[in-house]
C-alpha cells in the first residue's frame, strides 16, 4: 500500500464525519429556521388571504383564511389603480430593465478593476463603496432630488432605471469582486497578460465568461430590489402616467371603504413578477454567493 494512499485516508475520514454531522437533524436549529420563516410565510399567507376572500367572509372574519375565493378584489385593483396596474407594471419594467442592465455593467467593470488593482486607493474606493451602500437612502435623497431637478430630469422612467442602477451598484460590487478574488486565479490572468491580452481582453475573455453565476445572481437581486422600491419612485415621478407598480399600488390605500382588500389584491398582483424571478433564479442566486468562496 502507497504512502498516498494511506495519507489521504484520514483526510477522507474527516470529510465524511463533517458530511454526517452536517447532515444530523438539529431540534433546535429547525425550530429557530422554522420561526424565521413563519415571520415571512404568515404575512403572505394573510395578504393571498385578504385578496381573495369575498367582501362579506371578510367582513365577518377579516382574520382567518378563505373558505371560497373570489377575483373580484383582483380585477378592482386592476383597474382602479392609477394608473391601471397594466400600465404601471409596464412603467416598472422599463425602468427595472434599465437599472438592472446598468447595475451589471457597473459591478462587472468595477469588481474586475479592483481584482486588477490592488492598493490604497482600491481599498479606500471599496470602502466609501460599502459606505454607500448602508447609507439610508433618505440622507442622500433631499440633496439628490435637487440635483435632479435642477438637470430637469424628473419624471422620466429612463433616468429613473439610470438611479436604481447607480444606487444598487456599489453593494454588488463587493459580492462580484468577493467572486472574482476567490473564483478568478491570479495565474490565468498574469499568464493571459503576458501573452499580451489588454485589460478588456483579460475581461471579456477570461472573467466575464467565469463570472456568469455571480452576475446572474446580482440580476436577479437588481431586478427584486429594484421592482420592489417605493421610495425612489415616488419622489422622482410626479406623473401618474409614470407611476411604477408599487407607486400604483399605494394609491389604492384608503379607498374603496377600508380599502384593506383592494391594497392586499394589488400587493398581491405586483410581487408576482419578483416571485417569478426569485423561483426561477433562487438556485442560480446561492451558485452565486458561494460558489466564489467555495472554490
Amino acid at each position: 500500500m502507497s504512502t498516498s494512499t494511506i495519507s489521504r485516508r484520514p483526510v477522507i475520514g474527516r470529510r465524511r464525519r463533517e458530511q454526517r454531522q452536517e447532515r444530523r437533524f438539529s431540534p433546535i436549529r429547525f425550530t429557530i429556521v422554522m420561526i424565521l420563516a413563519a415571520t415571512y410565510v404568515y404575512p403572505f399567507l394573510f395578504m393571498v388571504g385578504v385578496a381573495l376572500k369575498p367582501a362579506s367572509q371578510y367582513n365577518h372574519d377579516p382574520i382567518g383564511f378563505p373558505s371560497s375565493i373570489t377575483f373580484a378584489n383582483l380585477t378592482t385593483a386592476w383597474n382602479a389603480a392609477t394608473p391601471s396596474l397594466g400600465r404601471a407594471m409596464l412603467n416598472s419594467l422599463l425602468s427595472v430593465s434599465v437599472g438592472t442592465a446598468l447595475c451589471c455593467v457597473i459591478t462587472s467593470l468595477a469588481a474586475f478593476w479592483f481584482l486588477r488593482n490592488k492598493g490604497k486607493v482600491s481599498r479606500f474606493l471599496l470602502g466609501t463603496f460599502g459606505a454607500l451602500w448602508i447609507l439610508p437612502q433618505v440622507v442622500w435623497l433631499v440633496p439628490f432630488f435637487v440635483v435632479l431637478s435642477n438637470l430637469h430630469l424628473l419624471d422620466n422612467l429612463f433616468v429613473l432605471g439610470i438611479v436604481y442602477g447607480s444606487v444598487f451598484a456599489p453593494g454588488f460590487i463587493w459580492l462580484l469582486w468577493a467572486y472574482f478574488l476567490q473564483g478568478i486565479p491570479d495565474d490565468v490572468l498574469q499568464a493571459a497578460e503576458v501573452d499580451g491580452a489588454s485589460m478588456l481582453q483579460q475581461f471579456f475573455r477570461i472573467a466575464l465568461p467565469l463570472s456568469l453565476p455571480a452576475l446572474g445572481t446580482v440580476a436577479a437581486l437588481c431586478f427584486v430590489f429594484a421592482w420592489g422600491d417605493l421610495l425612489l419612485a415616488v419622489v422622482l415621478m410626479q406623473s401618474p402616467s409614470n407611476f411604477t407598480a408599487t407607486v400604483a399600488a399605494a394609491t389604492l390605500v384608503g379607498r374603496f371603504g377600508t380599502g384593506v382588500q383592494s391594497s392586499a389584491a394589488a400587493a398581491l398582483i405586483t410581487i408576482a413578477p419578483n416571485l417569478i424571478v426569485f423561483l426561477i433564479a433562487q438556485k442560480a442566486i446561492v451558485r452565486g454567493i458561494t460558489g466564489g468562496f467555495s472554490r
